[in-house]
């Protein structure tokens, strides 16, 4: 399949958060004709202003406020008009080929809800998988990971959107678990090939408040997305060793004195208290 294929066919959608230092590298490596849309999760308008004027192919848009990884991209989605749309994340690298191979695999098995590329240093587990078999180039999942999702726009139709109480983390085990629970599958292709760097995407002068902010949401959407898909208790049950562990770090960062190693383990307890307290997800980085 030539380059140019899937212009007309597929909608770029990238999440970014003061991701100036590498969103362009990504950029780049997409064909020229395809449509790109950034949602850009903070006021950094002179980014739209240099990307626009720069690319062709791309529209930023700026929320008056940071609205996390779900919201942000359903504003996204639902401005999509082609066929598909690839949602990545900033810190990725793409096979040059990657795209052609979604959309080829997309046009053959028609019946899908998320295509996903493999990363071949991701840690498969055996879990993850409904249907592994070694004689075919894809496979059916339970779930994939959220920063590169191929959707089929019309199967959104039926599952509806990201959860937009999720602000970051578990947003796309949610969406899988609704793909699985209407019939619509999920594959793996291992043809699709793709690099996640991960930890990458945001400038490194804010990292220590970054990480602070995914303890915080990790916690909270583990036990949020355990509550609202199965039940409240087994949510607990599942979430007792996070809670354990934070505490046990805490006390053992608090007795040595290390403020930041303290800060990063009493975020995983809050978001987790404000988990099991039924309150919003409210923390958002202090950028």
């Amino acid at each position: 399949m030539n380059q140019n294929n899937y212009n007309n066919k597929v909608t770029i959608i990238i999440v970014t958060f003061h991701s100036n230092e590498i969103v362009e590298n990504l950029i780049r490596s997409i064909d020229s004709k395809t449509k790109i849309l950034i949602i850009e999760n903070s006021l950094e308008y002179q980014l739209k202003l240099n990307l626009e004027k720069k690319y062709k192919n791309v529209e930023v848009v700026i929320p008056q406020t940071n609205l996390g990884y779900a919201k942000a991209n359903n504003i996204a989605l639902r401005k999509v008009k082609t066929k598909y749309a690839l949602t990545l994340n900033p810190d990725v690298i793409l096979d040059k080929e990657m795209i052609n191979t979604l959309v080829k695999y997309a046009e053959k098995i028609v019946n899908f809800s998320i295509l996903a590329p493999r990363d071949h240093r991701y840690p498969y587990q055996t879990n993850m998988y409904l249907n592994y078999d070694r004689n075919k180039k894809y496979h059916q999942m339970k779930f994939v990971s959220g920063y590169a999702m191929f959707f089929n726009m019309k199967s959104i139709e039926k599952i509806g959107y990201f959860d937009e109480k999720i602000f970051l983390y578990f947003e796309e085990f949610d969406f899988c678990y609704r793909c699985n629970k209407v019939n619509i599958p999920i594959y793996l292709l291992d043809e699709a090939k793709i690099k996640h760097i991960g930890n990458s995407s945001v400038k490194k002068e804010y990292s220590h408040e970054i990480q602070i902010n995914r303890n915080w949401h990790y916690c909270w959407g583990k036990f949020y997305f355990l509550k609202k898909n199965y039940n409240y208790l087994w949510g607990i049950k599942e979430t007792i060793p996070n809670l354990m562990k934070s505490l046990k770090l805490c006390f053992y960062y608090f007795l040595k004195r290390e403020k930041k190693n303290l800060d990063l383990h009493k975020a995983e307890l809050k978001g987790l208290i404000s988990s099991y307290l039924l309150k919003k997800s409210s923390y958002r980085p202090k950028i």
